[in-house]
């Protein structure tokens, strides 16, 4: 009996140091599954989870999981595709409405000159003329966000005066300055300030700016442009209406135009800028500080050297 006992009690203790042992190896696989499966969250979709020498069980998650990834994969192109389409057609349409919009407005600014026309239909006709103008616009901002939306669009990046592009531009704006009666003050250096960007972009968003300002400025618009080790600064600042309220996080937000429903535009310009700012490499930030309200670039001052050929 005691014999058996000692037998029985020997296959007991095996058993269970093989379980042991097996457990231990099972909870070694699994934080090691873990560990992958970790990797593949953070690494994206396209990472797949490799696991041939795991428990068939662990395997069989890992295929599900990495076919299920396969299928998100698939749907994420197709919806790239779909997006891109989208993306053609609205900036198609918005390119061929350019052309009948423009001219719709001139016959309709020629009649309003010709005469003959009463009081009322004049009314009309002003009418008429502004909404007009508010297709155009409306299209013209379509086909910014679809060029500064497309991912695959990109942009040439060379050393760019800054202190000059921003100056021509204010240049640009000084008869609206003039007639509008806004007190303009400019803080831009005279000598130049190189950075690393494209000119033409950085024209739409500073142009984006300045519509921005001339928008919702009641009565002062700023302009400064500092540099300093880290790089450079260009902020636009205007002060806004007593009762006009602008909630910061959604400035960037595509056709939010705050409580100012009465102004003109698609609420696009600063989610243009935003994605611009975003194809270059630079930062876009807002503040909005005792009716002041502040936008600002920032470009990282680049490390390359000048080339002789591109200060000319």
């Amino acid at each position: 009996m005691d014999k058996w006992y000692i037998v029985i009690s020997g296959l007991l203790l095996l058993l269970a140091a093989v379980l042991f042992i097996r457990l231990i190896q099972y909870k070694r696989q699994m934080r090691i599954f873990a560990d992958k499966l970790q990797k593949r969250l953070h690494g994206g979709v396209d990472q797949e989870i490799h696991v041939e020498y795991f428990d068939r069980d662990i395997i069989a998650l890992a295929k599900a999981l990495n076919d299920y990834s396969d299928q998100i994969k698939e749907r994420n192109r197709a919806l790239e595709q779909d997006r891109t389409r989208l993306k053609n057609v609205i900036a198609g349409i918005s390119h061929d409405f350019r052309t009948p919009l423009t001219a719709a407005k001139g016959y309709l600014q020629l009649m309003k000159k010709g005469g003959r026309i009463d009081d009322r239909d004049m009314e009309y006709l002003d009418i008429a003329i502004a909404k007009t103008e508010y297709l155009r616009v409306l299209s013209d901002a379509f086909f910014e966000v679809s060029y500064a939306e497309a991912k695959d669009e990109s942009v040439d990046i060379r050393n760019i005066d800054v202190a000059r592009t921003l100056t021509a531009l204010v240049l640009e704006q000084y008869e609206w300055i003039q007639e509008s009666g806004i007190q303009a003050a400019f803080d831009i250096s005279e000598s130049a300030v190189w950075v690393q960007s494209n000119e033409e972009v950085l024209n739409r968003i500073f142009t984006n700016f300045f519509s921005n300002a001339r928008k919702y400025a009641d009565t002062r618009i700023s302009v400064r442009l500092q540099q300093d080790a880290d790089g450079v600064a260009i902020t636009f600042t205007n002060d806004i209406e007593a009762d006009n309220e602008i909630d910061i996080d959604h400035v960037f937000d595509a056709f939010y135009r705050g409580n100012s429903r009465q102004k003109e535009g698609a609420g696009l310009g600063l989610y243009v800028v935003k994605c611009l700012a975003d194809k270059l490499g630079h930062v876009v930030s807002a503040e909005m500080k005792d009716k002041q309200f502040s936008i600002m670039l920032w470009i990282k001052v680049s490390f390359l050297p000048i080339k002789r050929e591109s200060m000319v």
